[in-house]
């Protein structure tokens, strides 16, 4: 019984030395889709001295869907619809002379594209990890609720386009630029599906963790 670790270290060895002709083969390009969800991004806090802001809590979630092409055991590049959901209760303020400007996020939201590419720089037989960029577009959707408190107490409040508010603050701008940048880890899950958890950049904000669920076809 005493060799036993010896040969159990020696079985294991083995098993990542074997090769795994069933995945060699499955091993090629082809396309598949991809769903994904993030249950939490966030703008920095630490934007708050940078924007003059004296309130900054700007927060949702994200889901995607999208169009992918990849290998089992390799990198994928696809194309995703992303949906970005502001919580309801998101807040800046801003304060000018002597009026504070606030906004409250009521029902208000992003959607639009992205082209993502991840890129796998460690590969362990099932698992991989690497990083994940992407870019893309979203639409301004829906409404927020704007006010000003004057020095004097005096109260406006008015619901106003989320694409409004930005010229409001004079800049026009219908659309926000999407980008991601991500440390990811990716699992293989039976033959073509692949599980990746990853968390980082993800503009306007950034997230802790983001769960994607890849399934490939197979040759094309």
């Amino acid at each position: 019984m005493r060799h036993t670790p010896c040969v159990a270290a020696l079985l294991v060895a083995a098993l990542f030395a074997l090769p795994a002709p069933a995945f060699a083969q499955l091993d090629n390009p082809s396309w598949g889709i991809s769903v994904g969800f993030a249950p939490l991004w966030k703008v920095p806090d630490q934007l708050r001295t940078v924007l003059g802001a004296d309130t900054l809590d700007i927060r949702g979630r994200e889901f995607r869907v999208g169009l992918i092409r990849g290998t089992t055991l390799g990198g994928e590049w696809g194309v995703s619809l992303v949906h970005k959901r502001l919580a309801n209760d998101s807040k800046v303020a801003v304060r000018q002379s002597n009026d504070v400007i606030s906004v409250v996020t009521n029902d208000a939201e992003m959607l639009g594209f992205e082209v993502h590419r991840f890129f796998p720089f460690v590969r362990i037989r099932r698992a991989q990890i690497g990083v994940n960029v992407g870019g893309g577009l979203a639409e301004m959707r829906g409404f927020v609720t704007g006010s000003v408190q004057s020095a004097g107490g005096t109260a406006i409040s008015a619901p106003i386009g989320f694409s409004e508010l930005f010229t409001l603050a004079g800049t026009n701008l219908s659309v926000m630029p999407l980008a991601r940048v991500e440390i990811a880890g990716a699992g293989l899950i039976g033959d073509r599906v692949k599980v990746r958890v990853g968390g980082g950049f993800n503009m306007p904000g950034i997230q802790v963790a983001s769960v994607s669920v890849s399934w490939l076809m197979g040759r094309d």
